[in-house]
């Protein structure tokens, strides 16, 4: 007689209940957590500055209601990519993940989700948000506008492996690029019947500049947590580039951030976005450079999450900014 053996965690994922394999996608795609909300974050500020922007100069062909619902589409659109995003980066690093504490309970490095099962919901969330994408844009200038933050998707866990290192290629360069690109998307949500592809691009430019200096900021801050598992295993990152000098590197890349913010305010010419962007972003930067500590990479940390909170209320200032230019247009 043969006994057909079994693997342990194929047997384990065989018996798990259904809420147990959606919490596991949920938690791939770091829906349970505010990761996904950087690629939302170009997206929504973009949407709402050409919002702001057109109902100044053209308030007829244009309302408040009408901004508002593209910055819903562009929200989840974004988002919903990201958390695809997320599935694939976790996918390539999995045998590295199972090797460093703060990774190796992910769904794909522990073996409780199977890859089939990573793939297919990968589908699925791209499928989803290319179809918002349609639905927001109008079919007009989709797949161009895909293709940069679909390259840079699936390259940056790779960019992360020491052979990227030797040419000087960090993932937070292409980090940077993916988190940027929604800008694009945003932008056209609002002048995508006038404007042709290139004008999107030009318009588009100064913000994505800045959330690409800005994110490789943060990110250069938060993946310094794991510098000791990462030197373990030569993992590739930004702060190697930096080595003893991460403070002072961390200080130049925010004279970077906000050198680049008056560049994306100047088409508004808005005293209320000078004083809640620049002026916030000038006192937090501060904040977060005077707390982090290169001794304590734990820190690193805490910059990413008060850089969370700045972003979310630089969302709140674009938006007030709409209110403000459609109550003096009334």
């Amino acid at each position: 007689m043969v006994t057909k053996c079994i693997d342990p965690c194929e047997q384990q994922n065989q018996k798990r209940p259904v809420g147990h394999l959606v919490w596991d996608l949920i938690r791939i795609s770091r829906y349970d957590k505010y990761n996904s909300f950087l690629a939302l974050f170009s997206g929504v500020w973009s949407t709402l500055l050409a919002g702001a922007l057109k109902l100044r100069n053209e308030p007829e062909s244009t309302s408040v209601s009408f901004v508002l619902s593209r910055v819903v589409l562009c929200s989840l659109a974004s988002y919903i990519f990201s958390g695809a995003g997320m599935v694939w980066n976790d996918w390539v690093d999995r045998d590295i993940d199972a090797k460093v504490a703060r990774t190796k309970d992910r769904p794909l490095a522990s073996g409780r989700l199977h890859t089939m099962e990573a793939m297919a919901w990968l589908i699925i969330q791209v499928a989803a948000s290319t179809g918002l994408l349609y639905w927001m844009m109008e079919g007009r200038h989709v797949w161009i506008s895909l293709v940069p933050p679909a390259i840079g998707t699936l390259l940056y866990p790779y960019c992360k492996r020491p052979t990227a290192q030797k040419f000087g290629i960090y993932p937070q360069y292409v980090l940077g690029l993916t988190a940027a690109c929604p800008a694009v998307f945003g932008r056209a949500a609002i002048y995508n019947h006038e404007d042709s592809f290139q004008d999107l691009i030009n318009a588009s430019f100064p913000l994505c500049l800045f959330v690409f200096v800005w994110t490789l900021y943060f990110n250069t801050a938060y993946s310094y947590q794991d510098v000791k598992d990462d030197s373990k295993m030569k993992i590739n990152s930004s702060y190697v580039f930096a080595g003893q000098h991460i403070h002072l590197f961390l200080v130049l890349l925010t004279g970077l951030v906000l050198a680049s913010i008056p560049w994306v305010l100047h088409p508004l010419q808005s005293g209320w976005l000078w004083v809640s962007w620049m002026g916030v972003w000038s006192v937090g930067c501060a904040e977060q450079l005077v707390r982090f500590n290169a001794n304590d990479p734990h820190t690193g940390g805490l910059v990413w999450r008060r850089n969370i909170l700045l972003a979310l209320w630089t969302i709140f200032a674009c938006l007030v900014e709409v209110l403000l230019v459609w109550i003096h247009q009334i």
